[in-house]
């Protein structure tokens, strides 16, 4: 039981993946993310759901593992408030000490404030700043907004890391 709910964390399946994914299409109106000059197809990817008792999902984590780093491609809570996104991050770091990571780490950007709070109470400290990356990344989806959370200009690209 997490802040009051209970859940449980899985690997993406099958029964699940139709229903994620179109959570994910309506919150980011594709698939597809730009992060660091990349673009990334998250059906591509590992994911990890949280689901409550009665199955419903509450949340969803997008990683994947490259030179023995984990990199969160996106997390959501659904349900806010209630411990989803701490369960997800430490899912998501278990499964990468099992990999022999040296880091989990993230990109954000700049209007993101709530992130900011939330990533740092859970041991994530930053590490770089990618000053107007947000330029290059609508280049390949020119769908991102221009202006993010709180009407702040979505502009730069701040990466998160928790060292293992």
């Amino acid at each position: 039981m997490v802040g009051g709910c209970d859940m449980k964390i899985i690997s993406l399946t099958d029964e699940y993946k139709e229903k994620v994914e179109r959570i994910v299409v309506e919150t980011y109106s594709g698939m597809k993310i730009a992060v660091h000059r990349e673009l990334f197809y998250l059906s591509d990817l590992p994911c990890l759901i949280a689901l409550s008792e009665e199955q419903e999902i509450l949340g969803y984590c997008y990683y994947r593992f490259s030179n023995n780093e984990c990199e969160i491609m996106v997390i959501e809570s659904i349900m806010q408030n209630i411990g989803v996104g701490s369960a997800l991050i430490d899912a998501v770091t278990k499964i990468a000490n099992g990999e022999n990571c040296k880091r989990v780490y993230l990109q954000t950007t700049n209007d993101n404030c709530h992130a900011f709070r939330f990533y740092q109470r859970r041991g994530f400290t930053i590490c770089a700043f990618r000053l107007n990356e947000l330029d290059y990344s609508r280049k390949l989806i020119p769908e991102i907004p221009l202006i993010g959370d709180d009407n702040i200009p979505a502009l730069h690209e701040i990466e998160f890391e928790l060292v293992l």
